[in-house]
């Protein structure tokens, strides 16, 4: 609040002139987060034998459709009035990226839908110093053709990557700041898997838009200032834009709903009433040091940060450690599920997941999707019959242990997965 003020008056005049400040603030919302936080953070980290007090989170609740920030959370001393981790720990962010690449990819309905294959193989390029740059996957394996709701829903890094580069570094940076992000972001691989570094609140404006149905409201803690006598001195309109296509954003929330529902973040079923449906994705950086889970019902969106102020590994995924505090919270609130309709432009359509197109009605495999209208596919699945190009199962190298040791690497080589889960 008092960083928006201090776009509009002078310090001098905040402590002076007896305004009245009328703020967004959701008073029952804002001991909920207080208490997730109070509660969680203290749990795990004696369960990760951290020492006490090192685990820190952050937390941003806002309403979907307004931008309206509900609460707050700035560190796990939600009473200390110094470093506000909500507004200012600058943090990778690992794999909140990455339903920004994917809407890069379905707002391209003739290219991609979402059942279009991916490949989730292993890529290595050479970068700026001549640097090989070699990301994996977190289970460590490569899932052949994949499609796309499942490579996002499952959080499969080289399938990110490979469709990150297959759209361009370019444009999936246009759109991250078409949702909101105002800071310069470098368009480098790295950054498809999530090493672009944001603040809660600035991951909160982009998680808003998405809500929304990409039609983004500044995040705003004011509603307006009266002067000591009661007379209005500024209004802070409500200022909606549209950024995204409606559809493409309808499809990538569906593919979020399938975080929860059978991907990374399919611990929430339990945790949640029953009827509330929602959509979110988990997010982890390199050595566990960030756990990141952002996501939205029908009407509030909400992210937790949780990591340590001296960048030491924090031993939590965005799936053990965020997503519990996140799980709270909004089990705790008033909130709505997300809404059943379909924008226009979109419609349902039966599909072959293998080769993402039409199933006829015999077709075990099939499954109901939505498609904008022009990205319908107009063959039919040879159901039961995989593609010519892609290999058959047992054509496939057998899958890299879990536990496998990790190859030494070369003067020249480095792994940067930032690590989907």
């Amino acid at each position: 609040m008092r960083k928006q003020l201090q776009r509009d008056y002078r310090e001098a005049d905040l402590r002076s002139e007896g305004l009245r400040i009328f703020t967004m603030l959701d008073p029952l919302v804002q001991v909920a987060a207080e208490a997730a936080v109070r509660k969680r953070v203290p749990e795990l980290e004696r369960s990760r034998g951290l020492p006490a007090g090192s685990l820190e989170s952050a937390v941003v609740v806002a309403s979907a459709g307004q931008g309206e920030v509900l609460a707050l959370v700035g560190g796990r001393d939600a009473d200390y009035a110094g470093f506000n981790r909500a507004l200012d720990a600058v943090r990778p962010i690992g794999s909140l990226i990455k339903p920004v690449i994917y809407l890069t990819a379905l707002s391209k309905p003739a290219g991609y839908s979402l059942v279009t294959p991916l490949a989730d193989r292993p890529v290595s390029l050479r970068v700026e110093g001549g640097k090989l740059w070699q990301p994996r996957n977190y289970d460590r394996r490569s899932h052949g053709q994949v499609p796309l709701y499942r490579a996002l829903a499952k959080s499969y890094n080289l399938a990110t990557v490979n469709l990150g580069l297959a759209l361009g570094i370019d444009r999936v940076v246009e759109t991250l700041g078409a949702l909101g992000v105002r800071r310069s972001v470098q368009p480098v691989p790295a950054l498809l898997l999530g090493s672009v570094s944001l603040t809660p609140l600035e991951v909160g404006q982009v998680y808003q838009t998405l809500a929304a149905g990409g039609f983004r409201a500044p995040l705003r803690a004011i509603r307006e200032v009266l002067d000591a006598s009661g007379q209005p001195l500024n209004r802070y309109p409500l200022a909606i834009q549209p950024v995204a296509d409606a559809a493409a954003v309808y499809l990538t929330t569906w593919a979020m709903r399938r975080v929860v529902r059978e991907g990374t973040a399919r611990a929430l079923r339990k945790r949640l009433p029953a009827g509330l449906t929602v959509a979110g994705k988990t997010g982890t950086t390199n050595g566990l040091r960030d756990s990141w889970f952002a996501g939205f019902s029908g009407d509030k969106v909400l992210v937790v940060w949780m990591g340590r102020d001296d960048n030491r590994p924090a031993k939590l995924t965005g799936a053990s450690g965020a997503l519990r505090v996140w799980g709270d919270i909004m089990a705790a609130v008033e909130t709505q599920p997300l809404p059943e309709f379909l924008p226009e432009g979109v419609t349902q359509v039966w599909v072959d997941p293998v080769t993402g197109l039409l199933a006829r009605a015999d077709c075990g495999r099939r499954i109901r999707v939505p498609f904008a209208v022009l990205g319908i596919p107009m063959a039919t699945s040879a159901c039961g019959v995989l593609p010519a190009r892609t290999p058959s199962r047992r054509s496939e190298p057998a899958p890299a242990p879990r536990r496998a040791k990790r190859p030494k690497r070369g003067a020249d080589e480095f792994k940067n997965e930032f690590l989907g889960y």
